[in-house]
């Protein structure tokens, strides 16, 4: 009989305790107990998850920033879609005057004699005789031109309402509901 080497047997003794690696099979196997799958929780949690990244993240100061800015947009259109507006020129015979005021008077009357009168706005009359009056409530309306102090106009014509008439008690209401009127106002020759 041969005897042993004395290597061979002193390996044998070093490694005798070790098992051989499991095959990789084993390893998927397993691999579910190391490190286990997320779990899926439910719609609220993960909603709350999402809400509460999104809150730290970058996107969330120019999203509220967009969201405030359309805010303010449909807020404006409403406010202004029941709006009008009255325009129109001024007359000084058949010529158009140059400078002046419009005066618009809210009429909270029934019928004359017209003693309930509020003023609405005023506006410049341009160089051409134009005005306009906008964001008019739908109602009854009066408007007054003025010519410009000092100027020739006012030695020649009084100011003047709507459809000739110096006073106000006379002059025509002017009903606004679904429309936007043009009027035009010819001052009274004195």
């Amino acid at each position: 009989m041969q005897e042993k080497d004395t290597i061979e047997e002193y390996y044998r003794k070093a490694f005798s305790e070790f098992e051989p690696p499991p095959p990789e099979q084993a390893w998927e196997k397993i691999k579910a107990g190391i490190h286990p799958l997320e779990t899926k929780k439910g719609s609220m949690e993960g909603f709350k998850k999402g809400i509460a990244g999104f809150y730290h993240s970058r996107n969330l100061y120019p999203l509220l920033a967009a969201a405030a800015m359309v805010l303010l947009l449909v807020m404006i259109f409403v406010s202004y879609s029941n709006k009008h507006s009255i325009r129109g020129h001024a007359y000084a015979g058949e010529a158009r005057i140059c400078m002046g005021t419009a005066y618009l008077f809210k009429v909270y009357d029934k019928a004359k004699p017209l003693d309930t009168l509020k003023l609405v706005q005023s506006v410049s009359v341009d160089n051409n005789g134009f005005y306009q009056f906008s964001g008019i409530d739908n109602g009854n309306y009066l408007i007054r031109i003025n010519p410009l102090p000092g100027s020739e106009i006012t030695r020649n014509f009084m100011p003047s309402y709507y459809d000739q008439d110096s006073a106000f008690r006379e002059a025509i209401v002017i009903k606004i509901q679904n429309e936007d009127p043009t009027v035009d106002i010819h001052l009274i020759p004195r």
